[in-house]
Formats: structure tokens, C-alpha cells, sequence
């Protein structure tokens, strides 16, 4: 039996995680996460991990109900070390996150929380609303528009509309209407500040600032995610809002892939402001070869090198050593030499020395750079490990100036297409402003997820 995990995936923004849960989707074996988690988010998890999407989306019909996920949680637990349950914002707040730990309780299967960034912090900090200041509120109240129909629950909203301080209205979105009319019918007056947040934190967020009597009309028809402030609070965001400042805020950009790794070009376009959506999604997977890498290490007895060609062929590796319980103890004593900047970067990531960085793939200065950092290759053992399929000009030039070269295909890509639908979708309503094509291959492998 493993441990569930419930975290928090914070109101939106991926690099808004907790480091916690970063980690866990790093090392997860399954995930069930919701529908309003991002991919870019949903990217950060182990490339091998199961991925279960348990939420639900407007207009879908098909869609796991509370009990069937608690049940499924209970039962993936108990076949896998590590599970984690990716719920939007904070776990425990509006999130179910209680009853599925008490699933978990009753079932007797272990279990932790990691907390999140709930978006009625994050969403309104993103929109330039504090919460509280010492002048204008000194109490805030968090509620949810999905809440029952009986008398308690009137009365419930009746204290709501004499509430003074800040009032943050969750999943009101759909119901702004039916909310404002409500709050105003029990006395909140017409004329109060409020503002309508949608798909804080993100490029594309929009914020609507109206009198509560005017909100519905101004905000028109929403999309994303949205809440609903309403106080006194609000009036500050003319001086307070920061992320609408972006060059290419607004702006939605495609970027093709052909690599797993998260692309530099994706992030300087995500610092821009632009909401940048990746496809196809390119996932590294286990190749048959995994299953020889921890003979054919003891094979070096600790005398000889180790030569990664990709960041994949780095967490294939490692994966390939933990399915036999080894650890990075089993590497003793021999030198690990990376090629390429991403390979570099995954070595470190891995806290392993790289003991010869070399920055080039050609081959010949693979091999020029081995020879200067070892002296000579003439019968020189080494271990390269790969993330691509068919034989390495690398290892081939390596065999030509004499080493002994054992190559392993430790990882597969794969394309996944399953955002095709929504990209499709996006050009045909003419919501996408540029397509980036990195390199002829990311052209190929776009028109292959297509």
C-alpha cells in the first residue's frame, strides 16, 4: 500500500505550486487531477505517471461523481507507492478535499495534505484587490455560489448581505446574476464596489470592476473560472494591478513541439504575458532497454564512464536503477558526462556531479572532448545512455576511436494528443494570434498531433 497525496495546484498560474507539490508530481505514480488544472502544471509530473483526469467540465455529460473518485483514490492507493489527488486552489477550501480524506480514513489507507494557493488569495492578489487594508477591511469572508436551496441557506445569504469587510464569492462565475439580485434583494445596496475575477493569475485573465447592481451587465458572458469581491477593497485595484502590464498580455500563442522538456521560447513568452499553449504534448516513456541498465552498470565495476544524451535518458535511467532498489550509490566511481544543455541541467536537477559537461552533440566533439577529459578512449568502457530510437552516431564514432561503447535506449517519446480537440477548436474560432515553430522537427510533430 502507498500514500495518497492531496494537493493544492494553486489558483492557476503553474509556478504558483507549493515546492511540496511540485516534488510529488515529480515522483508520482498516478495522478487524478481536476479539469481546471493547466497543462502547463500538469507537464511538471513524472513523464512515466498515469494521468487521470476526474473533473468535471461545463456541458459534459460524462464525468466521474464524488463517490467513484473517492473510490478510485482508495483503490489506485493501494497499488501504488505514491498517488496524488491535483485539486484546483487549495484542497480543503471548496475543493471535497475533506470527504476524500475521510474516504481515505475509513478505508485505512494513509494519506497527506499539501495545501495550495486558493484562488480567492491568489486569483484577486493577480487582479490587484487585497484582501484586507487596515482602512478599507479588516474581515473577509469566503463563499461558494453552489449551495443548497432550503431555508438555512437563505438565512445563510441574509447574514452574507450585512456583512461589511470583503466578501469573495467562489465558482459565481455562471451565477452573477442570480447572486447580485440575491445579495440585493437581502439588503446589500446596488451602489456597493464589487468586481468579477476570471482566470486569475493566468495571461489571460480579465477583470470587471462594477457596482454590484451594474456587475451582471457589465461582466457579460464568462468562460473561465471566476470569482466574485465584492467590498470596499476593490477600489484599489486602479493603482494595484500589475499583470495586465505584459507586452503580449491577451495574446495567445501556440508553440509545436518536439521534445518533452519545457521549451526556453514557452517561458519568455509566459513572462511576457502571452498564455501560450503547447501541443502536441511530447511524453518520454520506458524502453525495453531499462530493464538492462543495472547489469550493465555493475558490468563497469566502478571503473568507466557514463554518457547521458538527454534529459530523458537521465530520469530513465534513475528510474531504471530504483525499479531494482539502487540508488545513485550504484554509480560510484565512475565519471558521468552529459551532452547538451537540457542533459547538463538534469544531472544537476538529479543533485548528480556531471564530471564532463560538453555543450555539443556532434559527435566528433563528443568524442574530442572525452578524449582530452580521459586522456585517451583505446578500450575505454563506456555506458551510453539514450532517449531516442535506432543507433548513435555518437556511439558509433565512440566504437571508431576505440572505446568499448554499450548503448541503451532507456526512454521512448511519444506524442499525445489528446489537447488536438481544444487546439482545433481555438483555430477555428480565430482565438490563436501566432503559432511558433521552434524547428522543422516541433513542425512535424505538430503536424503528427493533428
Amino acid at each position: 500500500m502507498g500514500t495518497a497525496y492531496l494537493v493544492g495546484a494553486g489558483p492557476g498560474d503553474p509556478k504558483l505550486i507549493t515546492r511540496r507539490g511540485a516534488e510529488l508530481l515529480r515522483r508520482a505514480d498516478v495522478v487524478l487531477h481536476d479539469a481546471l488544472v493547466g497543462q502547463g502544471l500538469l507537464e511538471l509530473a513524472n513523464p512515466a505517471a498515469e494521468m487521470i483526469d476526474v473533473g468535471r467540465r461545463a456541458g459534459e455529460s460524462r464525468w466521474l461523481n464524488q463517490g467513484r473518485i473517492n473510490r478510485l483514490l482508495v483503490t489506485l492507493t493501494r497499488k501504488h507507492a505514491i498517488v496524488v489527488r491535483l485539486k484546483g486552489g487549495d484542497p480543503l477550501v471548496f475543493g471535497r478535499g475533506g470527504e476524500e480524506a475521510l474516504a481515505l480514513v475509513n478505508a485505512g489507507v494513509p494519506f497527506e495534505v499539501v495545501p495550495g494557493v486558493t484562488a480567492g488569495v491568489g486569483a484577486l492578489a493577480s487582479a490587484g484587490i487585497p484582501l484586507t487594508h487596515r482602512r478599507l477591511s479588516t474581515s473577509v469572508v469566503f463563499v461558494t455560489a453552489h449551495d443548497r436551496e432550503d431555508l438555512e441557506s437563505e438565512q445563510e445569504w441574509r447574514h452574507l448581505a450585512g456583512l461589511g469587510g470583503t466578501v469573495v464569492i467562489y465558482m459565481g462565475g455562471g451565477r452573477i446574476r442570480e447572486v447580485t439580485e440575491r445579495l440585493i434583494r437581502l439588503g446589500r445596496s446596488p451602489d456597493t464596489l464589487a468586481a468579477v475575477v476570471e482566470s486569475g493569475t493566468l495571461p489571460n485573465q480579465r477583470v470587471v470592476e462594477a457596482k454590484l447592481g451594474e456587475l451582471a451587465e457589465r461582466a457579460g458572458v464568462i468562460t473561465g473560472p471566476a470569482l466574485i469581491v465584492i467590498g470596499e477593497v476593490t477600489r484599489l485595484r486602479g493603482q494595484l494591478a500589475w499583470l495586465e502590464s505584459g507586452p503580449l498580455t491577451g495574446r495567445s500563442v501556440l508553440v509545436a513541439r518536439a521534445r518533452s522538456q519545457r521549451s526556453r521560447i514557452v517561458h519568455l513568452l509566459s513572462e511576457l504575458g502571452a498564455s501560450v499553449i503547447q501541443f502536441p504534448t511530447i511524453r518520454s516513456l520506458p524502453a525495453p532497454d531499462a530493464v538492462l541498465v543495472p547489469a550493465a552498470v555493475q558490468g563497469l565495476a566502478g571503473n568507466g564512464v557514463i554518457v547521458f544524451t538527454g534529459a530523458a535518458a537521465v530520469s530513465g535511467f534513475l528510474q531504471a536503477l530504483a525499479q531494482e532498489g539502487l540508488d545513485a550509490r550504484a554509480i560510484a566511481g565512475l565519471s558521468l558526462v552529459a551532452v547538451g544543455r537540457e542533459t547538463i541541467a538534469a544531472l544537476r536537477r538529479a543533485r548528480l556531479k556531471c564530471d564532463l559537461p560538453i555543450r555539443s552533440y556532434l559527435p566528433i566533439q563528443v568524442a574530442a572532448a572525452l578524449r582530452r577529459g580521459r586522456g585517451h578512449l583505446e578500450a575505454q568502457p563506456i555506458l551510453l545512455i539514450r532517449d531516442g530510437g535506432g543507433r548513435s552516431a555518437l556511439g558509433d564514432g565512440l566504437e571508431a576511436a576505440g572505446a568499448r561503447v554499450t548503448q541503451l535506449q532507456v526512454a521512448t517519446r511519444t506524442v499525445d494528443s489528446r489537447g488536438r480537440k481544444n487546439v482545433e477548436r481555438m483555430m477555428a474560432a480565430g482565438q490563436l494570434d501566432a503559432i511558433v515553430l521552434p524547428s522543422s522537427s516541433a513542425a512535424e510533430a505538430l503536424v503528427a498531433g493533428g
